[in-house]
């Protein structure tokens, strides 16, 4: 979801904290489902949604006004990377079907399949693929270099194609 202006997106508004709730409903049911793709729990995806619009609210008026949905995936993206440092998570298990179901209606063997790849190669992927972000954004928004990026990419399309016998 790359977005407009804030002010587009929300309207404008003498009172800070109207623009921040309606932030927050124009953008929040996104950014839960991309970060539950990410994380693989649709609870945790929620807490860390949360946590982003607490630390917007702390931070108000956001740095890049012209691009909330930017701000929001990056900040949402390393909350949900220091929780899983914080917890020494970083394996990852298969995201839960049940999960699933509700984040993204796709075809459940490649739903199962980006459940298979790491975090980063998935947030990667998710980025550039459903939202549509350059890898030089994806790159800025997880800080790592485009060729990071571009390495996670390749090797997620690869273990994608061999989960579900494709071929290049």
């Amino acid at each position: 979801m790359k977005g407009g202006s804030l002010a587009t997106e929300v309207g404008e508004s003498a009172e800070p904290g109207a623009a921040l709730e309606r932030a927050f409903e124009a953008h929040r049911d996104w950014l839960v489902r991309r970060l539950a793709l990410i994380v693989g729990d649709a609870e945790e995806a929620h807490d860390l949604a949360q946590e982003t619009f607490v630390r917007a609210m702390e931070r108000w008026p956001l740095p890049d006004m012209t691009e909330p949905a930017r701000w929001l995936a990056t900040v949402g993206m390393r909350l949900a990377i220091d929780e899983r440092r914080r917890r020494r998570r970083w394996g990852f298990l298969p995201m839960r079907e049940t999960d699933a179901t509700w984040a993204m209606a796709v075809d459940p063997d490649l739903w199962r399949a980006l459940g298979r790849l790491d975090r980063r190669t998935r947030a990667a992927i998710i980025l550039t693929e459903l939202d549509g972000y350059t890898q030089d954004e994806v790159g800025r928004m997880l800080d790592a270099p485009r060729g990071t990026v571009a390495s996670w990419i390749s090797r997620g399309h690869a273990r994608l194609r061999a989960d579900l016998g494709d071929t290049p």
